[in-house]
């Protein structure tokens, strides 16, 4: 019988430990404990959007300088190389996105903007404000989203910008215009020029080299190491040819890393995905579906389950009665599973008990044998093991017959969606109830079989502020 990513041998529990855990989440429950029966649910049908983004304190500030183009090396020089010079500087930027279309008519707005920062020439350089540019459908070379998008791919071969970027998800983006001026003097230093800014997924590695990858986006989608593009390009409004005045190469292509994205327009970890990274509880364990690199996603989880048998038989009559599970990436790539069977193993087989298949309130992980050491203690009100089909959105099967685990558990993640790493005790949120699905990299019989489909090999889906029902 499967054993998921190596799950621990069983260790006693402690009954004072268990019964407290038990008292302490009761109150959350809908009706009495003792029922046979539970459900559980989220919904968060609708990809997160922010209207607000800033810098880091710490993070990295640097300029592109010219350089041949790293997605075409023949074209040199250009505002899209690796050659870089690290630099100082901050912003801030909040918007205000209302028409998704092209149009002389459109609200799109920047509210608020703040940029400053340090240019290899070493003058200081300032914006404090940008007039989004609206323009008519179907001018110019691409859309530009009524001004300022949101939630869009760009880049690559996407006909969106340049193709001399790779492809990339931007959070937001925007086209305008802007008078650069000096930040000591405040004097204008070019007027009326061209800006383009985003807020977009990480498309440099740790050596800040540029991931050169048009068809595919193979950016890093970990939303706490987001990146802000602010570029003036050396055209004119018309495309023409034209430097920026006062600057030293003719452009300026500023990048600010690990921002932080905020004015959701709704609970944005309402449903997230947790991508391959260094275990936070054993950071020498990379990489993991255990880690703190999180990409936000949208969808719903329902369960509804039978827990009669609370020990390990094949005759086991423990069942998940009905599932529906869809999660949507933000590139739009889509999960679906509609059907469970659970596990009904012989006792004593495997790392651990499955209780049947199904267990209730049950505590889990950490030091007590039950899952995996690399997550943190907690009280999960479900927890099911089971084989169940992956499919798209379309409903064609990408995985058949994968082992998945699922539970609704205490929540163990912080406001920010950093993991906690209490293995000793439950430190985990009783009041607060979040939902883990994973299909791990291995196959029933636990031998290492990623999951095709998947990009990465397994699927750690989360979705928070769950409803349990009795």
């Amino acid at each position: 019988m499967f054993n998921l990513i190596r799950f621990l041998s069983v260790l006693g529990l402690s009954a004072l430990l268990f019964t407290s855990c038990a008292k302490k989440s009761q109150d959350i429950l809908d009706t009495d404990v003792s029922s046979s029966e539970r459900s559980a649910s989220v919904s968060a049908p609708d990809l997160v959007q922010f209207s607000e983004s800033q810098s880091r304190s710490g993070a990295p500030v640097y300029e592109v300088l010219p350089g041949p183009a790293v997605m075409n090396p023949a074209m040199n020089p250009t505002p899209f190389s690796d050659n870089i010079a690290m630099t100082t500087g901050s912003y801030q930027i909040s918007i205000e996105d209302l028409d998704p279309d092209d149009s002389p008519n459109s609200r799109d707005q920047v509210k608020s903007v703040d940029i400053r920062f340090k240019g290899n020439d070493g003058r200081e350089y300032k914006i404090d404000h940008i007039a989004i540019i609206h323009k008519q459908a179907g001018t110019g070379d691409h859309t530009f989203f009524g001004g300022i998008g949101r939630n869009k791919i760009m880049h690559g071969n996407t006909g969106i910008g340049t193709q001399l970027m790779p492809k990339m998800f931007a959070y937001i983006t925007l086209w305008g215009t802007t008078d650069l001026k000096d930040a000591t003097t405040d004097t204008i230093i070019a007027a009326n020029r061209l800006i383009h800014l985003m807020v977009a997924t990480r498309v440099r590695d740790d050596d800040l080299k540029m991931i050169a990858s048009g068809d595919t986006d193979k950016s890093d989608h970990d939303f706490h190491r987001a990146e802000t593009h602010i570029i003036l390009p050396p055209q004119d409004l018309q495309g023409n040819m034209d430097p920026v005045p006062g600057t030293d190469h003719g452009f300026l292509h500023m990048m600010f890393e690990n921002v932080i994205l905020t004015g959701a327009d709704r609970e944005f970890d309402a449903a997230y995905e947790i991508l391959p990274g260094p275990a936070v509880i054993n950071p020498n364990l990379n990489p993991t579906p255990f880690s703190n690199k999180i990409a936000l996603g949208s969808g719903s989880f329902s369960v509804e389950t039978k827990d009669v048998t609370d020990e390990d038989a094949t005759d086991s009559e423990d069942a998940v009665l009905s599932v529906n599970i869809r999660y949507t990436r933000d590139n739009g790539q889509t999960f679906v599973v509609d059907n469970i069977q659970v596990v009904h193993k012989e006792a004593g087989t495997g790392d651990h008990t499955f209780f049947g298949g199904v267990g209730y309130d049950k505590l889990m992980h950490g030091n007590t044998g039950i899952g995996t050491p690399l997550m943190p203690q907690l009280f999960s009100f479900i927890t099911l093991w089971g084989v169940a089909d992956l499919k798209d959105g379309d409903g064609n099967v990408l995985a058949a017959k994968r082992p998945i685990h699922i539970m609704v558990s205490s929540r163990v993640r912080t406001p920010d969606l950093s993991l906690i790493n209490a293995t000793d005790s439950d430190q985990s949120d009783h009041n607060q109830i979040e939902v883990h699905v994973i299909f791990p990299p291995q196959d029933t019989a636990g031998n290492p079989s990623p999951v095709p489909g998947t990009d990465y090999g397994f699927l750690h889906l989360m979705f928070e502020h769950a409803n349990l029902i009795q």
